[in-house]
């Protein structure tokens, strides 16, 4: 099947997005997809220029699970979602891809995509140090970071590829991106909108579980559109988000936060989250996957906080997930509808449901929720 038919038939697949009535011509687009608890934002400028962060899962992986004594229908994989969101949003060539790092959720569906749309230029951390220990199955190295980096590095071959470091800059049109950390560095002085004492940095307590240390590796990316803050972290660690913002807060207070690891509990230190004191929270989990309860809690203490938004119902019992009305994917319901996000200029932060067909604003200044 040639690219076009095939983008068409995985668009007419997903829940279409919501319209959005009259948006300003400053709008800065922001799309998480859902890749089934991987990870995969789009973001696209007023001019059409964008930018991806992560691609989820490789085909075959990521997917829901089948209903017992039934044969599994046919999901669209990570790379399909992601082309058919490009599609919807007018874009034709993804202008930059950041690979935050080299876990399968991440860097998946690098190859797929390729397969159906053009990358400019691709940017990482540099060289995979995760090994697996000795004498691990072969089973379990088929999707171990040693195996997916060097195939990774196959697939991009011929395309521009940059390697970025804690203090880089990235400009797409309006939108100006600052590396925070990558590979395990931290951008060595505040960004503007920073330089205050961290919130919470006495009673900080270290978290010695990374889930691999590609985590830590992250590349973290401060964005600003306007006077709208946006933070992206991959999948930073507890003990590295604390360190960004104590005993000094080098990043400041976030409009909207892409909730670090799935909304995971490795990640969404107290210290940080009440140091960048983010406004909306949009977290990337799967049913199953990230969306933990401490994190949940993490978020809800933000003294500035206006909503949290979810992909999908968390089906851990001891989560206490937000209202239905602010998550995109629930239990019966079609399965991979992604989260718009419209960010204006000035602040104001609208996010769409697919599923419902509505959409909140949330304005800076406004009362914590």
């Amino acid at each position: 099947m040639t690219l076009k038919p095939l983008l068409l038939a995985a668009a007419m697949l997903l829940p279409a997005p919501v319209a959005m009535a009259a948006a300003p011509a400053d709008t800065l687009k922001v799309i998480e997809v859902d890749v089934e608890g991987g990870a995969a934002t789009l973001y696209v400028t007023p001019q059409g220029h964008s930018l991806l962060i992560d691609t989820g899962w490789p085909a075959g992986m990521g997917g829901p699970n089948a209903e017992p004594g039934k044969s599994p229908a046919y999901v669209l994989n990570s790379a399909e979602r992601i082309a058919a969101v490009a599609k919807a949003a007018g874009v034709t060539k993804i202008d930059y891809l950041v690979i935050t790092h080299f876990h399968v959720d991440h860097v998946g569906g690098v190859a797929d995509l390729l397969k159906l749309i053009p990358v400019g230029t691709v940017i990482d951390h540099g060289p995979n140090r995760e090994n697996p220990p000795a004498g691990s199955p072969p089973a379990s190295l088929t999707y171990a970071t040693s195996t997916l980096y060097p195939a990774y590095l196959k697939s991009i071959a011929g395309i521009t590829h940059r390697v970025v470091a804690p203090g880089d800059k990235i400009d797409i049109d309006d939108l100006h991106l600052i590396v925070t950390n990558a590979a395990g560095a931290l951008i060595p002085v505040s960004l503007p909108g920073g330089g205050m004492p961290g919130v919470g940095c006495a009673s900080a307590v270290p978290k010695n579980e990374d889930g691999g240390d590609e985590n830590f590796r992250s590349v973290g990316l401060a964005m600003t559109w306007g006077t709208t803050r946006i933070f992206a972290g991959g999948d930073s660690i507890w003990n590295l988000e604390t360190a960004l913002v104590c005993p000094t807060n080098r990043i400041g207070p976030i409009d909207l936060y892409i909730a670090n690891h799935h909304g995971s509990g490795l990640s969404n230190s107290p210290a940080f989250l009440r140091s960048i004191a983010p406004r909306v929270v949009a977290v990337d989990n799967g049913p199953t996957k990230g969306g933990d309860a401490s994190s949940f809690d993490s978020f809800r203490a933000s003294p500035r906080l206006q909503a949290i938004w979810q992909l999908h119902k968390a089906l851990n019992p001891q989560v206490r997930n937000e209202p239905d009305a602010h998550i995109i994917n629930v239990p019966d319901s079609p399965d991979g509808a992604a989260m718009d996000i419209a960010v204006g200029k000035d602040g104001t932060i609208t996010v769409s449901n697919p599923r419902t067909g509505k959409s909140e604003t949330y304005r800076k200044g406004a009362k914590k929720k």
